[in-house]
């Protein structure tokens, strides 16, 4: 006589399919975490450039090639602390030791070259 509900079989086939489901979803789903992270950093960098841009138009004399750090951005009010969109481990980092390095065109008369250090200036 059959009681109602799974055999040990049964369950043990279950757990196994879904073990297999569970191995091969977890590296794409790494995968995609690693890329909004990624795709994150780039929108930070692009936002940080503008802020030094209008920091750097505001306060630098014409012709002054040079770095200004993240940290003077926000001192100055030019961007926002913590840094939007990242872990506060990775805002830190960013507040702490990231820099935007620029160059002045002296053909055009303008601050041009604008890129993000991570390693400060």
């Amino acid at each position: 006589m059959r009681e109602n509900g799974f055999s040990l079989v049964e369950l043990l086939a279950v757990l196994v399919l879904l073990s297999v489901i569970i191995l091969v979803a977890f590296p794409s789903i790494l995968g995609a975490i690693k890329k909004s992270d990624s795709e994150i950093t780039e929108a930070t960098k692009e936002l940080l450039i503008a802020n030094a841009k209008t920091y750097v138009n505001d306060t630098q004399p014409s012709g002054a090639t040079g770095c200004v750090l993240v940290r003077t951005l926000i001192d100055n009010n030019y961007t926002e602390a913590p840094i939007p969109n990242a872990s506060e481990e990775t805002s830190k980092n960013i507040e702490d030791h990231w820099g935007i390095r620029y160059e002045f065109n002296a053909s055009t008369g303008k601050y041009t070259n604008f890129s993000v250090s991570e390693t400060g200036c």
